[in-house]
């Protein structure tokens, strides 16, 4: 049965503070800058005249945008409901054969191990190497049979990031084990375009799959629009799955991901705007005694005070701080990470709020 987290301390359903101002969602690595100018008036348009028809469903002119953005072939390319349901949709098109298994780093998005559970597969989790994705392990893995494995680049919850040449002894390992390797860079956007090294390969015809989505820094969580890159053979066979779900991106995810797509220049001020905030969250937490670990995503990861070498309680801190000061951040206990709190990065003004309530939890002067 599925676990009852409202019993859990400090833990509030959506139904619980949808509509209240006053609480700080600092949980979800949601983006506080919102979607490009414009979207909103495409998306409030689309449904004003087509709410009654359905959406196309092959998505052709989002991919022939996607196509040009990132200079690859239309049928490179395939569109889904967020990149949970490409994750699905991979694991439902490769786990299919008899003892097929999933590899995937320990202590990172839940998703990639259920939806290979969804489908009767088997997961091998590696676990982390200071807080970095352990390539070694995953090469080692892929290299004793597992036939799909997901890496997500920046690491959710750490925001570790790999380098060039990690990424290509991953692609190494898989084409040479048969493995359909996963890059799900949710969260590259805001490391930028001098880290993709997968998309390159992509480019060059490597067997390699790159999932990105308009979530994250593009500031349309709530529409759900994710997208795979790849070789079409790849591609096809996650597109032939897909035809179970014909109309699985609404028009109005593809009205406001195509207003997205001519706002480059957004993404741009984004990405900066993170980059400050998130060195401004960084310097705060050093000055209330807080450890974290370095990161290239729009969330950084928090050690929370203990006694020797005791963990802190992430747990009673996560919970205060949402009882007492409205302010939601990730406890990572559940993710196997006990004493320690995953932060998105807010606005200037919504860190100083979170570092006023801090101060005062911690007894900090």
């Amino acid at each position: 049965m599925p676990q009852d987290r409202s019993a859990q301390p400090g833990f509030f359903t959506a139904t619980e503070i949808v509509g209240r101002e006053d609480w700080l969602r600092l949980h979800l690595n949601e983006n506080p800058y919102g979607p490009p100018p414009g979207t909103v008036d495409d998306v409030c348009a689309e449904a004003s005249r087509h709410l009654n028809r359905y959406p196309d469903s092959e998505c052709g002119l989002l991919r022939e945008r996607l196509a040009e953005r990132f200079r690859v072939a239309p049928d490179m390319i395939a569109v889904g409901n967020g990149t949970d349901e490409l994750v699905l949709l991979a694991s439902m098109t490769f786990l299919r054969e008899p003892g097929s298994c999933v590899v995937t780093t320990a202590t990172t998005f839940p998703g990639y191990v259920t939806s290979a559970a969804a489908v009767g597969a088997p997961a091998h989790v590696v676990p982390l190497v200071d807080a970095a994705i352990p390539v070694a392990g995953i090469t080692a893995a892929m290299r004793q049979g597992a036939a799909l494995a997901f890496v997500c680049n920046p690491l959710n919850p750490t925001g570790a990031l790999l380098n060039r040449e990690e990424v290509m002894q991953l692609i190494d390992a898989a084409e040479s084990s048969g493995t359909v390797l996963v890059f799900d860079e949710a969260y590259l956007d805001f490391a930028g375009p001098a880290h993709e090294f997968a998309l390159e390969a992509v480019r060059e015809g490597r067997r390699v799959l790159v999932t990105r989505t308009f979530s994250k820094a593009w500031g349309l969580a709530s529409v759900r629009a994710g997208f795979a890159l790849g070789p079409p053979e790849l591609i096809g066979r996650i597109g032939t799955t897909a035809t179970a779900l014909p109309f699985n991106v609404n028009r109005q995810a593809q009205r406001a991901a195509l207003r997205a797509l001519e706002a480059p220049e957004h993404l741009d001020r984004v990405r900066a705007d993170n980059t400050r905030v998130r060195e401004l969250l960084c310097k705060t937490l050093d000055s209330l005694g807080l450890g974290h670990w370095p990161t290239a995503a729009n969330f950084v990861m928090v050690q929370v005070p203990g006694q020797g070498a005791e963990p802190g309680d992430s747990t009673r801190l996560a919970a205060r701080l949402a009882e007492e000061h409205h302010i939601l951040v990730r406890d990572l206990t559940v993710l196997g990470l006990p004493g320690r709190l995953r932060v998105s990065v807010g606005t200037q003004a919504e860190v100083e709020r979170l570092a006023t309530a801090l101060t005062q939890l911690l007894g900090r002067r």
